[in-house]
C-alpha cells in the first residue's frame, strides 16, 4: 500500500466504516449491559427472596428463647439478619423497581404472610440500627484499606451497593429484619468485549482496505487515463471491467476518446486538402510573377508569395502538429539544447548555453526540438540575445530561455500563447512573425505533460521557462548539470544584459 493520503477516498471510507462499527459495537454493548443488568437484578431478587423465605420459615419454627442465637448463624457477608420487636422499615419506606420486584417475589414464595407484614425498602436513612452502623463502619474500613483477602472481600461485600432492607412480621408479632446487598456487578467494558471489538476493528480495517481499494481501482485507472489522454489522444482505450456503473463510465470515456481521435483526424485531413488546394494557385502565381517584365514588381510579387507560402507552412505546422503520433524516444536534452544553440550561433545570433553532462529524457524528439527552437528564436528576435540554462529537481526539469528585450506586460503574458496573437501592430514577418511560435511551443510542452511559463527576468527582459515532468529517471541517477541556476555564481555564467 503506497502513500495513502489522509484525504483519499480509501482512508475516508475506512474511517467511516471503523467509526460506524465502533458506534454499533458500543450501542450493542450498552444494550447487552442493560439487558444483563436487568437479568442479574431479577436473579439477585430471586436469591434474596428465597433466602428470606427459608430463614423466615426456620425462625418461625425456632423457640423465641433460641432465636437470638439462631439468627446469628444466618448472617453472612451479603445478608444481615436481626430479630426484634420493631421493624427497621416504616410503611413509607423508599421504593424503586428492585424493591417492588422483591416484594412481589416474597408474596409469592411466602403466601402465608400477609402483604402488609412484608416491608421492603432501599438505603433507608431512617434505620438508625446496628446494621446501618455496621455498613458505615465497613465504608470507613474500606476507605482506610486495602486489606488482604478474605478480610478485604468481606468489607467490600458489607459496604456493597445497592442495599435493600426487609422486615417480615412473624406469627407472634415480632419482626425479622434483613439487610441484603446485590453482590454481582457488571463491568461495562469487560475484557472479552474489548478483545472482540479490537479484533472486529482490525478485521474490518483489513477487509475495508482490500474492498475499497478494489472498488476505487477504476478511479485510479480513470485518473491515469485522463492524464494519458492529455498527452496521447491515440492511447489504448481502457479495458471495461468492474461493476456495471464503472463499466458504463469506462465505456463513456472510451467513446469520448474515440470522438476526439476522429475530430483530430478530420481536422488534419481537412488541412491537408486546404494545403494542396492553396499551394497549386500559389505555384501558378509564382510562374506568372516570373513572367513580369518589371523586375522590381516581379521581385515584390515573389516576396509576397514567399511570405504567403511561409505563413501557410506555419499554419500547417501548427494545425498538423501531430506530436501525439510521433513515437517517444530517449534523447539527451543537454546535447539537443547545445546543438540548437550552436545552430543559432552559426547564424550569427547571440545565443549561449550554460550546461554540460548528459540528461536522458523520454520525449517526442522532433516536437520538443521545435519547442526549444521557437523559444530561442523569439528570444533572439525580440530580446537581442538568448541565454539558455537548466534546472533539474526530483519532480521536474525546467529549461530557462532568458533574453534582454523589453519583456511582456503581466496582463498580456497569457494572451501571447493564443494563435496568431502578436504584440506588434504590423503583420510583417520581419517584425511580428506569424504569431504561432509560442502557441506551438506550449502545445508541445502540454503534450509532454508540461507547460511553458513567462515571467519577468531579473535585470530586465523576459524569461521563458519550459517545465517538463521528471517521469523517467530519479534525481540520484541523473548527472549533475553545471548549468543549473543555482550554479551560475560559481560557474562563471553571467546573466547581465
Amino acid at each position: 500500500m503506497k502513500h495513502l493520503r489522509l484525504k483519499s477516498v480509501t482512508i475516508e471510507l475506512i474511517i467511516l466504516f471503523v467509526a460506524a462499527l465502533t458506534l454499533l459495537e458500543i450501542i450493542n454493548l450498552g444494550y447487552r449491559y442493560l439487558d444483563r443488568a436487568e437479568a442479574l437484578t431479577s436473579l439477585e431478587a430471586i436469591r434474596i427472596a428465597d433466602d428470606v423465605a427459608v430463614i423466615t420459615s426456620l425462625v418461625e419454627k425456632t423457640p423465641p428463647e433460641e432465636r437470638p442465637t439462631g439468627v446469628g448463624h444466618f448472617r453472612g457477608s451479603d445478608l444481615y439478619v436481626s430479630w426484634g420487636a420493631e421493624p427497621w422499615l416504616g410503611s413509607e419506606s423508599a421504593q424503586n423497581r428492585e424493591t417492588s420486584l422483591l416484594r412481589n417475589l416474597l408474596t409469592r414464595v411466602m403466601p402465608q404472610v400477609a402483604t402488609t407484614d412484608i416491608l421492603v425498602g432501599y438505603n433507608s436513612s431512617s434505620s438508625g440500627t446496628a446494621v446501618q452502623e455496621e455498613s458505615e463502619r465497613a465504608m470507613r474500613w474500606k476507605r482506610a484499606g486495602p486489606f488482604p483477602a478474605p478480610i478485604g472481600d468481606i468489607i467490600d461485600k458489607i459496604a456493597a451497593e445497592p442495599k435493600v432492607w426487609l422486615s417480615v412480621r412473624l406469627n407472634d408479632g415480632t419482626w425479622l429484619n434483613f439487610r441484603a446487598a446485590y453482590l454481582d456487578t457488571i463491568d461495562f467494558w469487560p475484557l472479552r468485549s474489548i478483545a472482540i471489538l479490537s479484533l472486529s476493528v482490525v478485521g474490518i480495517v483489513a477487509l475495508s482496505i482490500w474492498a475499497i481499494r478494489r472498488l476505487t481501482a477504476p478511479l485510479r485507472v480513470f485518473a491515469a487515463a485522463a492524464t494519458r489522454l492529455g498527452t496521447d489522444v491515440n492511447a489504448t482505450p481502457i479495458e471495461e471491467h468492474g461493476p456495471l456503473d464503472v463499466r458504463g463510465a469506462i465505456r463513456a470515456f472510451n467513446d469520448m476518446q474515440s470522438r476526439l481521435q476522429r475530430f483530430v483526424e478530420d481536422r488534419t485531413q481537412m488541412l491537408a486538402a486546404v494545403s494542396h488546394d492553396l499551394r497549386t494557385p500559389i505555384t501558378r502565381m509564382r510562374l506568372r510573377a516570373e513572367c513580369v517584365k518589371d523586375r522590381m514588381q516581379s521581385a515584390k510579387f515573389l516576396a509576397d508569395l514567399k511570405e504567403m507560402e511561409d505563413m501557410i507552412a506555419s499554419v500547417l505546422t501548427f494545425a498538423k502538429e501531430d506530436a501525439l503520433s510521433e513515437p517517444t524516444v530517449t534523447v539527451d536534452l543537454v546535447a539537443m539544447l547545445q546543438s540548437i544553440c550552436d545552430e543559432f550561433t552559426d547564424r550569427e545570433f547571440d545565443v549561449s548555453f550554460a550546461g554540460g553532462g548528459r540528461l536522458p529524457y523520454p520525449c517526442r524528439r522532433v516536437s520538443i526540438r521545435r519547442c526549444f527552437a521557437n523559444l530561442i528564436e523569439n528570444a533572439v528576435k525580440y530580446g537581442q540575445r538568448a541565454e539558455v540554462s537548466l534546472d533539474v529537481s526530483e519532480t521536474e526539469i525546467m529549461i530557462h530561455v532568458d533574453d534582454c528585450g523589453p519583456g511582456i506586460p503581466d496582463e498580456l503574458r497569457e494572451q501571447v500563447f493564443r494563435p496568431f496573437y502578436r504584440l506588434e501592430g504590423s503583420r510583417s514577418r520581419d517584425s511580428g512573425g506569424s504569431g504561432l511560435g509560442l502557441t506551438v511551443a506550449r502545445t508541445v510542452a502540454l503534450a509532454h505533460g508540461g507547460d511553458v511559463l513567462l515571467s519577468a527576468r531579473h535585470g530586465g527582459g523576459l524569461s521563458a521557462t519550459i517545465v517538463l515532468p521528471q517521469n523517467e529517471l530519479p534525481l540520484s541517477s541523473q548527472p549533475s548539470i553545471p548549468g543549473r541556476r543555482d550554479d551560475k555564481k560559481t560557474s562563471g555564467w553571467s546573466s547581465a544584459c
